[in-house]
């Protein structure tokens, strides 16, 4: 039995590594969409030091895109907080956890490149590096 257990965890763990490079994977991709379109084109360097730049459009521009991209945001520019639960729970086992870092990440703010903005920087400050690190 304990064999057995043995078992699924491993295999448990191996499709959460899996589902976690898939989810890296398909966020590079959608970074450089969003890097091709001139609406959207950030300098890395503002990227990298995104809490100076805050207020840059460009930068705001590119992190709503990438938001849209990955599921955070509606098209609209709300937040959808189911997904953004889901995407947490790819790094974050503790439920617990993971709903007090939506109550604290996925908050409106003023528009949606700011609300993406902070959103990133938010769970990048958690913990949760998978989306970006800045």
């Amino acid at each position: 039995m304990k064999a057995v257990l043995v078992f699924l965890c491993a295999i448990a763990t191996t499709l959460a590594q899996n589902l976690l490079l898939v989810e890296e994977q398909k966020l590079h991709h959608i970074h450089d969409a969003c890097q091709a379109n001139p609406a959207t084109n950030a300098d890395h360097h503002l990227l990298h030091d995104l809490s100076a730049n805050l207020d840059n459009p460009v930068v705001g521009a590119h992190m709503l895109c990438e938001s849209k991209g990955v599921g955070l945001q509606k098209k609209n520019g709300q937040l959808d907080i189911e997904t953004i639960r889901n995407k947490i729970s790819l790094t974050i086992t503790d439920t617990s956890r993971v709903d007090h870092l939506v109550k604290e990440c996925a908050i409106p703010k003023k528009s949606p490149e700011k609300t993406a903005i902070h959103l990133f920087m938010c769970l990048d400050r958690n913990g949760v590096t998978y989306f970006h690190e800045f």
